[in-house]
């Protein structure tokens, strides 16, 4: 049996199961076939997938894949399935859905994805997928402690956890720096119904790594929601059923000041507590090539 880093050379997709997924659907959803799935993923069950359960989704970019990786679907219409997602991405019209696959896999990256964290002085090293690639509940449970708000917590959304997983694994591991997990609802945070306050959006920074770089990735990961502060010290990441990003130029104590308002953004500067003694100094602000086109507000 192969290891689930090994796989991931073959495989551009990861995807987290959830209720109600079955593989038929799955293999639906990506245009690839069932068995495709089962022999990529070694399941020895596949009419009984796991809340969490993290699958490889084989050769759905198609292009110079093994035989058979392109689906029951047949080559050329794959490839122009291919090339039109692309192009969707590339414009930012990739239509909204609610399946909860996570991100692409970034090409030449095998290593585990273990997040390397600190958080109020501890330090956390999360494998976030176990030998069988499912996101365990110990997993699960160290991230809570990771994310909490002083003694208070939420469970975390485990498509959170595989998506900063990802995100590490593309910087190498570098030490990543929890700025505010989980927030309880207060009525003066800026979205009514933050991802904050259900377990599903930190905001961070990663050590080496400018913050617009570190954004500009975490736009290429699909059903989240990226922020960048060009004037504090963090990226935000959420997950939803769309996708979307921001950029808020405001500084601490400000009104937002948004690129492109439409009340997709999360959260402002303002709705994040006090950051820790090393925050570092802020970044100058930055233009970016082209301005984003932000999605719909999370639900």
């Amino acid at each position: 049996m192969l290891p689930l880093a090994a796989i991931l050379l073959f495989a551009d997709v990861s995807h987290v199961v959830a209720k109600g997924h079955t593989i038929e659907a799955i293999a639906h959803r990506y245009h690839v076939s069932v068995k495709s799935i089962v022999e990529a993923n070694h399941l020895k069950d596949p009419a009984h997938l796991k809340l969490g359960q993290v699958l490889v989704i084989p050769g759905v970019e198609g292009a110079g894949k093994k035989k058979g990786a392109r689906g029951e679907h047949g080559g050329d219409k794959a490839e122009k399935g291919e090339k039109g997602e692309k192009a969707e991405r590339a414009h930012g019209t990739h239509p909204p859905t609610a399946s909860l696959e996570v991100a692409p896999e970034p090409r030449g990256r095998s290593g585990p994805e273990t997040i390397h964290a600190f958080r109020s002085g501890e330090e956390f090293h999360i494998r976030t997928k176990d030998a069988h690639g499912h996101i365990p509940g110990s997993v699960l449970s160290a991230f809570e402690h990771l994310m909490r708000q002083g003694n208070a917590t939420h469970d975390p959304d485990p498509r959170l956890v595989a998506l900063v997983g990802i995100v590490s694994s593309h910087f190498g591991g570098k030490p990543l720096e929890v700025v505010s997990g989980f927030r309880a609802y207060t009525p003066t945070q800026y979205t009514p119904h933050s991802n904050h306050n259900l377990g599903r959006a930190l905001d961070f920074r990663i050590r080496g790594v400018p913050n617009e770089t570190l954004w500009e990735f975490c736009r290429t990961l699909r059903n989240a929601g990226c922020g960048y502060y060009p004037n504090s010290t963090f990226v935000h990441l959420d997950v939803r059923d769309t996708k979307t990003f921001w950029i808020d130029r405001s500084r601490p104590g400000e009104p937002p000041k948004y690129d492109s308002p439409d009340g997709s953004a999360d959260e402002t500067t303002n709705d994040v507590p006090g950051e820790p003694d090393d925050a570092g100094t802020p970044e100058a602000p930055a233009t970016p090539a082209a301005e984003p086109t932000p999605g719909d507000a999370p639900k």
